[in-house]
């Protein structure tokens, strides 16, 4: 068998790798910041009785919470699957 199995041209497998692995690292940020940054706001929404926040904060953290989840997972397997086929043994 001709090794790697899976040849993508003119860029090569490992920049398609790390193309994916650049997207899953830049949703990996935004859910450490979005972890340190929900809870921060709901408690100085609470300490300054700002209402209008309190009621952004949950469908906030829905959308939060469904990109980092769902792109997180897709893209963390996107990239094992890309290192399955470029390299497989």
């Amino acid at each position: 068998m001709n090794y790697p199995a899976w040849d993508v041209p003119h860029i090569g497998s490992g920049w398609v790798i790390g193309s994916i692995a650049i997207f899953h690292v830049m949703i990996s940020h935004f859910a450490v910041g979005g972890g340190l940054y929900l809870p921060m706001a709901e408690s100085r929404a609470l300490k300054k009785g700002r209402k209008d926040w309190l009621e952004f904060l949950p469908n906030h953290a829905k959308f939060f919470l469904i990109l980092t989840g769902v792109y997180g997972a897709v893209s963390g397997v996107g990239i094992w699957f890309a290192i399955g086929l470029a390299s497989p043994e």
